[in-house]
């Protein structure tokens, strides 16, 4: 099998000028402090095995300042936020004076707390990509890998991104599951834990290896979290380590944490397809001998517990492609119907609904259409927002969603199978690496002590092929999830729909329709794998 080195080398090889043989160069762009050659594919020529479409930048569509630097900054950060597709996060303004001023102009984005660091760097990567926009004055020290900055030519003041935790960070700092299971994949021989005296051993291993420089790209928060007799992480950890060694890559010789960048030795793997800078959504990468594996890292305490999700990320990222084109305009025109009523109802009556005064003159200054609302609806609070979506004069946004859905449940389907599943990474295969969806499941407690599950592990290669089978007689579509209740029926007390993603008359995924927090964007997919495809990978559960 070619090794990526020459791989790459066939591929993209410099000519006479600055860009590679596959590329031409267009203009200059802004990396970082510095100006270089703008290299884009040349339109008549593709590489064989689809690998030009998954290297280099995610650059994000700015959209055009108007003047309100609020909504601009809010717009700007969101598509910044599509662009990462494995962290869930919500956009709000924060106007602490320290944050929001003559100078700057702050905001939240909102996830949890052991994401953060890795959705600060992927998103310092996008601004990089991005021509319009650099990154501002450097954060505080404190907060210099968690927050961003970011500047564009028309703004005069500067986005100061406040990543701030969702209140479920781990109480010892940062959350060191992804540290300790790609160390335990470095053990020659991994047994089931029994005792503390074994967890305890499992940690100083762990400790050790990261002091030997086997572990790259761990936090310093990852590092200071072994102190504390995190258990429960570590049967997680363990469950999960013992499903990658029975698959081959235990006694790996290094393993790379890309939470705050993907280190040099592994970044040819990190790739860019449908707008998201993380599509390969691996957790930590191993390396042993000439190949490489990608863990994408789940965790949970028990086997009868909810699955994590496969996707979290909004109805606009993941439907681009311009034969959703109609679709998505058909949505926007009933997004903004809702939402108007929505802000005319907070201007009517501002005192009842906390709205600020400055919003409601702005709000009744002008007449609200399809192509401005989006600069009002993040200002009112988002609890009126989300008793409206509730209320039932209004479940008719959701119906609509619905029609909007089913009348292009083929078209979806197909999409987000390649997008759940990551199919497409099966292409990395040519150049030795591989990929895994692997979920640890673990628990302790003092009076049960040591319980570690065995882990679920689905690699690409079986993955893709049970795919392929079940594809070949069988298309692809949705329902709505039976007996499930939804936004738009009586008695309904969440604003979301839920459908199954199907493959012939197997349901694949559960699928969830929800607003996350900013309802400026579409609202967002949650994807879980239903236990009746797990049940075709029974021999891939160790």
């Amino acid at each position: 099998m070619k090794s990526f080195s020459s791989f790459a080398k066939d591929k993209t090889k410099k000519e006479d000028g600055p860009c590679w043989k596959s590329h031409k160069q267009v203009g200059m762009k802004k990396k970082g402090n510095k100006m270089v050659p703008n290299c884009v594919p040349k339109e008549e020529r593709k590489l064989d095995l689809g690998f030009s479409a998954f290297l280099g930048e995610a650059p994000i569509d700015v959209p055009d300042f108007g003047g309100d630097e609020e909504s601009f900054a809010i717009d700007v950060l969101s598509k910044i936020d599509d662009g990462i597709s494995t962290i869930d996060s919500a956009i709000e303004l924060d106007n602490r004076p320290s944050k929001t001023n003559s100078k700057k102009l702050g905001l939240f984005a909102i996830m949890p707390g052991d994401k953060r660091v890795k959705w600060a760097t992927l998103a310092r990567q996008i601004i990089a990509d991005t021509e319009e926009l650099e990154e501002g004055p450097n954060p505080p020290a404190d907060r210099i890998d968690k927050d961003i900055t970011i500047k564009h030519k028309d703004m005069s003041k500067y986005i100061y991104v406040n990543c701030r935790p969702d209140g479920k960070a781990s109480k010892a700092g940062d959350d060191p599951n992804e540290l300790m299971t790609a160390a335990l994949c470095l053990k020659s021989k991994l047994a089931i834990p029994q005792t503390v005296e074994d967890m305890d051993e499992l940690i100083t291993f762990v400790k050790q290896e990261v002091k030997a420089k086997k572990v790259i790209g761990a936090s310093a928060g990852q590092i200071a979290s072994l102190n504390g007799q995190d258990y429960v992480n570590l049967c997680q950890a363990a469950s999960a380590a013992l499903a990658i060694h029975k698959n081959g890559y235990g006694n790996s010789d290094k393993v790379y944490l890309t939470g705050q960048a993907w280190d040099k030795d592994v970044t040819q793997f990190q790739i860019t397809k449908y707008g998201m800078k993380d599509f390969n959504s691996s957790d930590f990468i191993c390396k042993k001998g000439a190949n490489f594996i990608g863990i994408s890292l789940k965790k949970k305490k028990r086997i009868t517990e909810a699955d994590p999700t496969l996707i979290n990320k909004s109805f606009s990222t993941l439907f681009q492609d311009t034969k959703f084109n109609s679709m998505m305009s058909t949505l926007d025109r009933s997004a903004a119907a809702f939402y108007i009523k929505v802000l005319r109802k907070a201007s009517r009556n501002p005192k009842e609904f906390n709205v600020p005064p400055a919003v409601v003159d702005a709000i009744k200054g002008v007449r609200l259409s399809q192509t401005n609302w989006k600069k009002f609806v993040q200002r009112i609070p988002n609890d009126l927002i989300n008793a409206e979506l509730k209320s039932a004069g209004n479940r008719n946004l959701f119906q609509k969603m619905f029609a909007i859905i089913m009348k292009n449940k083929d078209l979806m389907a197909n999409q987000l199978i390649n997008l759940i599943f990551k199919s497409d990474l099966r292409t990395l295969k040519q150049v030795n690496f591989d990929f895994a969806l692997v979920t640890g499941i673990g628990d302790y407690g003092p009076r049960k002590g040591v319980d570690v599950k065995p882990g679920e592990y689905k690699d690409i290669e079986t993955t893709s092929t049970k795919l392929n089978s079940l594809l070949k007689d069988q298309g692809v579509g949705f329902r709505k999830t039976p007996g499930a209740v939804q936004a738009f029926d009586k008695g309904a007390t969440a604003a979301m729909l839920k459908f199954d993603l199907m493959i012939g008359d197997l349901p694949v995924c559960h699928i969830e329709l929800r607003y996350k927090g900013n309802f400026r964007s579409a609202p967002s997919f949650l994807a879980k794998m239903t236990d009746e495809f797990k049940a075709e990978f029974q021999d891939k559960i160790t």
